[in-house]
């Protein structure tokens, strides 16, 4: 009897682990770039983990010491200061223009979103973000975009993107951590491509 339970618990355990393993893809991982995206930052420094309802994402990468690389407008160095992780998602790649770009954003068989996936005050070497953004979870986007939901997470393209918020104000919390800050025009982010 006590065979035969064993057996049983650990079918129930090797089905489990194949159903898990068969609705999630990953994890991938991708350098994060340089402010200006000519130099790698931190090799291999993003990953996603592409599950049947959604998409997890992590960022790790050096923290960015004060006055020593390009602020966004509006924000000024500080000690400690605020980062955001921002998934903006191309559910359908194949209609972009290729790459994925701004061209794209409001073209709607790309169905376009962008998401605020984290936030955090750092004072410290390291910097770490992580969150997860659900299928079908509200998605923001600059005026005249499509911003649809995610819908596609296995074959969606994904730009990860964090930013700085300068120096921390007590004042602006907690809506620091989802107020987007600069632009790809400014230079201003460190970007990790998922295509």
């Amino acid at each position: 009897m006590r065979r035969l339970l064993l057996v049983a618990v650990l079918s129930i355990a090797f089905l489990l682990a194949a159903q898990l393993g068969a609705s999630a893809q990953g994890p991938e991982r991708a350098n994060v770039m340089n402010q200006g995206g000519a130099t790698v930052l931190a090799p291999d420094g993003a990953k996603i983990v592409r599950q049947a309802n959604g998409i997890h994402a992590s960022v790790t990468m050096p923290a960015p010491a004060p006055g020593t690389y390009i602020y966004p407008g509006g924000t000024e160095p500080g000690h400690p200061e605020v980062f955001t992780l921002w998934m903006f998602v191309f559910n359908y790649p194949d209609n972009c223009t290729y790459p994925c770009n701004g061209d794209d954003l409001s073209n709607p068989d790309v169905a376009f979103g962008a998401y605020n996936v984290a936030g955090h005050v750092n004072g410290g070497g390291t910097l770490n973000l992580s969150g997860r953004v659900g299928v079908g979870e509200p998605a923001g986007g600059p005026p005249g975009s499509a911003m649809l939901p995610l819908s596609n997470p296995a074959g969606a393209e994904l730009h990860l993107a964090v930013t700085s918020h300068g120096g921390l104000n007590p004042a602006t919390l907690p809506g620091e951590f989802s107020r987007p800050t600069g632009s790809p025009m400014c230079g201003c982010w460190w970007v990790a491509i998922f295509d």
